[in-house]
C-alpha cells in the first residue's frame, strides 16, 4: 500500500475472510461507479486482483505480489507439501475454512489463468524465487500466456524472496517496481 499511497492514490484496503469474501467485497466496491482503480493485492490478494482485471470493467491496471494465478494447481502443490510442512497445514488450513472453496469446480473458476484474452489491463507480478506456497512455475505461466496474447505484463522476480516478502531489501524492491509500473501505465489510463 505504501507505495500507492506515495503516489498521493487512495488506497482502500477491505478486510475479507475467504477468496469468495474478497470477490464479493471488491464487486461490491466498484459497483456503481464509473471511477478507474488500481487493483492491488498481496497472495489471496493479488489472485483477486488479477481475477478482477479480467472479469469486470473500470480496472485501470492490476498489481499481485506472490499471488497464485491457477488455484487448482495451487491446491495440488500445497497438498503435495510433506505432512506438517507449512505447505500441508496451508491446505489444511485452507480446508478448515470452507471446504467448497477447495473444489475443483470452484478453483477453476476463480483462477485467473482461465481468464486470459488479449486486451486485458496492464498487470504486474512480483513473486519471490524462494516461494514455499505459491510456486513460481504458475505465475511464469500465466505470464508467457498474457504476453503472448499481447497484453501489457511485467513480472519481477525478487530473488531469495519467500512468500511473505522480507524488510529492507525485498520491500525496496517491490516498493520500487510498484511506482515505476504505476506511473508507465496505470495513471491517466
Amino acid at each position: 500500500m505504501a507505495p500507492l499511497k506515495s503516489l498521493n492514490l487512495e488506497v482502500i484496503a477491505p478486510t475479507y475472510k475467504d477468496f469468495e469474501d474478497g470477490l464479493n467485497k471488491i464487486r461490491e466496491l466498484l459497483e456503481g461507479t464509473n471511477d478507474r482503480y488500481i487493483i492491488a493485492g498481496h497472495s489471496m490478494g493479488g489472485t483477486i486482483a488479477l481475477l478482477t482485471a479480467s472479469t469486470m470493467d473500470r480496472i485501470a491496471c492490476a498489481i499481485s505480489v506472490s499471488g497464485p494465478t491457477d488455484r487448482l494447481a495451487q491446491i495440488k502443490w500445497l497438498l503435495s507439501g510433506e505432512p506438517g510442512s507449512v505447505r500441508r497445514r496451508t491446505y489444511e488450513e485452507l480446508v478448515r475454512i470452507d471446504s467448497r472453496q477447495v473444489t475443483e469446480e470452484f478453483l477453476t473458476k476463480t483462477s485467473p489463468i482461465n481468464y486470459l484474452r488479449p486486451n486485458l489491463p496492464p498487470m504486474l507480478l512480483i513473486h519471490g524465487t524462494n516461494d514455499e506456497l505459491v510456486n513460481i512455475r504458475q505465475v511464469e505461466d500465466y505470464y508467457e500466456r498474457a504476453k503472448s496474447l499481447g497484453n501489457v505484463i511485467e513480472l519481477i522476480r525478487v530473488e531469495g524472496m519467500p512468500h511473505t516478502p522480507r524488510g529492507g531489501k525485498d520491500i525496496r524492491v517491490i516498493a520500487k517496481a510498484i511506482e515505476s509500473f504505476v506511473r508507465k501505465y496505470c495513471l491517466n489510463a
